[in-house]
């Protein structure tokens, strides 16, 4: 059984919470509203869809598009059970706005609400402020709608570190770098946001007592190069709370890369031979077992 603050960590990195209002004329009010929670993935993490299929226990697995995978909850009664969740063990980054937007709206349908027409206002008026707005379409069908305030002040603590063994299983990366002029290796563990979560990822320098942040244009990246931290404070982390997904095989390749390199196996042709191997078998190169 996955841990709670690991499913939430995971669904802070991959998660969405969506609302759909989609014409249909054969209703009274003329539109359609439905609303899903859902993670998709490439076809190598499908087995971590089914764990999060089973620790929920709502919702399906199925197969999206050609090496895609996505678990979805749309129901009432089901999504209950995600809301409970997310209210117990809360998201940090800013798609908890998204969350609490998406939490108005189901209470809304479960009143009814959206089979009156004031009522579907209210909820496009919600979703015009989240993700990315509303369509073209739906402004010019809804020119009236004005968007609720998103403001949202969010707790940037890390709640537990589970939390960050389920983000990392998102949106981590451990890479393994040849400098082709030099065949020098360079170790790189890296965790990536959108620049919004600025302050939550800054605060990793202090929480894992390590690393330095860069920005690129609209995200905002934490590194960790230097082999003393790594050895000393990523691997024993990691280790300990395990990440779960495909990205569990690039942990285990990196912290062989990094145990040839403290033996200086790297400084001969066979172990540098050895080192470009496992990482052209790393991360997107890497084949379905």
């Amino acid at each position: 059984m996955l841990n709670p603050w690991f499913v939430t960590g995971f669904s802070d990195a991959e998660s969405s919470f969506s609302v759909f209002v989609t014409k249909k004329s054969a209703l009274r009010v003329g539109w359609e509203l439905s609303a899903s929670f859902q993670i998709g993935l490439d076809a190598k993490d499908k087995f971590l869809l089914d764990l999060i299929q089973a620790y929920f226990g709502v919702g399906k697995v199925y197969k999206a598009e050609k090496n895609i995978y996505r678990y979805m909850v749309r129901t009432i009664k089901e999504l209950k059970v995600i809301i409970d969740h997310f209210d117990k063990y809360p998201l940090i980054t800013q798609k908890k706005g998204d969350f609490i937007l998406f939490k108005n709206v189901v209470d809304l349908m479960n009143k009814k609400e959206y089979l009156k027409f004031e009522g579907l206002q209210k909820i496009v008026a919600i979703k015009a402020a989240m993700n990315r707005g509303l369509s073209d379409n739906l402004k010019i069908a809804f020119p009236n709608v004005i968007s609720v305030n998103r403001s949202l002040k969010i707790d940037i603590k890390i709640p537990d570190p589970h939390w960050l063994a389920g983000f990392t299983s998102g949106e981590g990366y451990f890479r393994v770098k040849i400098i082709s002029q030099s065949k020098q290796v360079q170790l790189e563990f890296k965790l990536v946001q959108h620049s919004k979560d600025e302050l939550l990822i800054s605060s990793l320098t202090e929480y894992l007592q390590c690393g330095n942040i860069y920005k690129y244009r609209e995200s905002v990246n934490f590194v960790v190069t230097k082999h003393d931290n790594l050895i000393k404070k990523i691997i024993p982390f990691f280790d300990k709370y395990k990440i779960i997904g495909v990205k569990v095989k690039d942990f285990s390749d990196f912290k062989q890369v990094l145990d040839m390199m403290k033996n200086k196996d790297h400084l001969t042709s066979e172990g540098l031979k050895k080192i470009i191997d496992i990482k052209n078998g790393m991360s997107t190169q890497r084949k379905i077992d």
